[in-house]
């Protein structure tokens, strides 16, 4: 990778400060295959050459971007690679291809301080329609401060599996919330509002 070449790149989608600048910036680096999701695994000198090259930018392209990277390429992208299927594996390459962004749904508001030691988020198996169902019950367990999430097309949701009403523990679902830029029914997300820093950083709460 370029250091200069791909500084320049980040710095030409500058227009200001706002999270959704940001996250065209975002969608812009991704479809440029720059850097790939799949770098973490095939090239990860270059992965990690990225994240220096924009650690050391941050000031000029907005502190909240840093963030970003790394919840789309590490959080997003990387538990999918580690996690996924083929198939997942493929789906990400379509979603590099049309520069959809992710965000990682793990937090829940009742869990506070206890992040990922408390999941209520529940998928349980139908095995009618041969599908997952995903369910926050209550408000307490909805996904709080979920970086990226207020524009995110999809979400590694972080939920309790179940099937014929037995718990099978803590696992990964790759979630859709947008059609074509439209919120899916059965989601609610909401603006978690202005930050002491950071505010070319969107923050959601998910349901």
């Amino acid at each position: 990778m370029d250091s200069t070449t791909f500084s320049k790149f980040l710095k030409s989608k500058l227009i200001n400060y706002s999270n959704k600048d940001s996250s065209q910036r975002m969608r812009e680096l991704i479809k440029s295959k720059i850097l790939l999701f799949t770098d973490l695994h095939s090239n990860p000198e270059k992965f990690f050459l990225a994240h220096r090259i924009v650690a050391s930018i941050t000031p000029e392209i907005g502190t909240g971007f840093w963030v970003r990277l790394t919840v789309q390429y590490n959080l997003f992208a990387g538990t999918i690679l580690a996690l996924g299927t083929q198939h997942h594996i493929e789906e990400l390459c379509h979603i590099q291809e049309h520069g959809l962004l992710g965000c990682f749904c793990l937090t829940e508001k009742f869990a506070g301080v206890h992040s990922g030691l408390v999941i209520d988020i529940t998928a349980e198996w139908n095995n009618d329609t041969k599908h997952f169902a995903i369910n926050s019950p209550t408000m307490e367990s909805a996904k709080n401060w979920i970086s990226q999430g207020l524009v995110a097309d999809k979400a590694v949701v972080i939920a309790t599996l179940v099937v014929n009403n037995k718990q099978y523990g803590i696992q990964g679902f790759l979630v859709n919330l947008r059609d074509n830029g439209v919120l899916l029914p059965g989601i609610s997300m909401w603006d978690m509002g202005k930050k002491t820093v950071g505010n070319d950083l969107d923050n959601a709460m998910l349901m």
